[in-house]
């Protein structure tokens, strides 16, 4: 089977899980000898670019990439003003997609790979070229779910046909919201990995106190914060349990207002009297400090399509405690790796809680399987030997040449 030389990577931001996944991607792909470039939305800080660019030996491009699911999750009078600025911005991705053409011609890319659903200028760019198209599914799609696009159904499984030589989806959770709607041989599941060497076995205090936690930004309002809150009113006060929040807080600690979800979350904690025993531990960059620092963890979204903060718990050997749905109910191997309590109930969460708070030898059981779990199936080598795979059946299915972008016949995505 024949792999690229060199892939093109189109990047919606410099940060986030996605960033995460696609770097450890490419660190392995060097060791495989396929070289890597990048084209990234105009986002992320110095550091997150910083890390991109070294990546891929300063090969990067930042420019402003055309969001095709920002109008319909935005309220609807904010639409038109962001329509029209991303119109302006990228030429309705006529103009972004030829600024991404440029690049992976300058660069030599034998691959086009997009990392995220969200942005089409990877699939228009490789039709122009006449190259392979991998386009990654990391979101979850359709009605009732978080992401929608302008196109869904039949219409969404006909422009992935002319637009990508093989779509990947991260989990089975994502890949089952689309598959109805994609011709059979082209979607692809593999699951993202992360770097398990990174994360140590946690070693519980000896003080007999037991830290549990979350892991999300409070700007990240999807991470149901809230519910986690009201979990933790509703354990026995009995037990000796700190609880804390992890992730960027703008409102450092309560003492700047003006955001109503993230005033009405201290607002919560002190209504339900959890001030002296709930913290926000702050932003970290670093995953495996933070398991370093809790003996459960707790991740009550439902709405993701896989989890990475999962997996890193599990890589540390810690338990986690999620819900049924989405990603995280994939990566959970309930009674074995932790336990999944029912969708935004939080006296069933709260029991789940006190379950392996009140158990220790449970507690080291699911943290040791969890491992095992997480070096079987989530590992970086596991995820890119999945990854080079797809690539190879790609390089057989380079996407017809279209015209070029910005003539009159080019498709329009809306």
């Amino acid at each position: 089977m024949i792999r690229p030389k060199k892939v093109l990577h189109i990047f919606n931001s410099a940060g986030g899980g996605a960033a995460l996944s696609t770097l450890s991607l490419i660190d392995y792909l060097t060791a495989q000898g396929i070289r890597s470039a990048a084209v990234c939305h105009d986002a992320g800080t110095p550091q997150e670019r910083q890390a991109l660019e070294d990546a891929v030996g300063g090969d990067v491009l930042y420019t402003r990439l055309y969001w095709w699911n920002r109008k319909i999750r935005m309220p609807a009078w904010k639409r038109p003003l962001v329509e029209v600025r991303q119109i302006v911005a990228t030429g309705w991705s006529l103009g972004s997609a030829a600024r991404v053409a440029e690049a992976a011609e300058r660069w030599h890319a034998e691959l086009i790979h997009t990392n995220t659903i969200l942005v089409p200028e990877g699939g228009r760019a490789a039709r122009n070229l006449g190259l392979p198209h991998v386009w990654h599914l990391r979101e979850l799609l359709g009605p009732g779910h978080p992401f929608r696009l302008t196109r869904e159904g039949a219409s969404f499984g006909g422009y992935m046909a002319h637009h990508c030589s093989k779509l990947v989806a991260n989990s089975q959770t994502s890949a089952e919201l689309i598959r109805d709607w994609l011709p059979s041989d082209l979607l692809e599941v593999v699951p993202n990995g992360i770097d398990l060497a990174r994360f140590q076995a946690r070693i519980e205090p000896t003080n007999g106190r037991i830290v549990v936690g979350m892991v999300g930004n409070l700007t990240s309002r999807w991470k149901k914060h809230a519910l986690f809150i009201e979990a933790a009113s509703l354990v026995d006060r009995s037990l000796p349990i700190d609880w804390r929040i992890y992730g960027h807080d703008p409102s450092q600690g309560g003492t700047a207002h003006g955001d109503p979800y993230i005033d009405e979350l201290h607002a919560q904690i002190a209504r339900l009297s959890l001030g002296d025993r709930l913290r926000f531990a702050g932003f970290n960059s670093d995953p495996a400090r933070i398991m370093s620092e809790i003996d459960v963890l707790v991740h009550p979204a439902d709405n993701e399509s896989f989890g990475r903060v999962v997996v890193e718990a599990m890589a540390a050997s810690l338990p986690v405690v999620g819900m049924r749905g989405g990603g995280v109910a994939e990566i959970v191997a309930d009674n074995q790796t932790g336990l999944l309590a029912e969708l935004d109930n939080a006296r069933d969460l709260a029991q789940k809680i006190e379950q392996l708070a009140r158990d220790p030898v449970r507690r080291r059981q699911f943290g040791l399987a969890g491992r095992q779990r997480a070096e079987a199936n989530y590992s970086v080598a596991a995820c890119a030997a999945g990854i080079v795979r797809v690539y190879e059946q790609a390089m057989t299915k380079p996407l017809g040449r279209v015209a070029p972008a910005g003539s009159a016949a080019s498709h329009r995505l809306n």
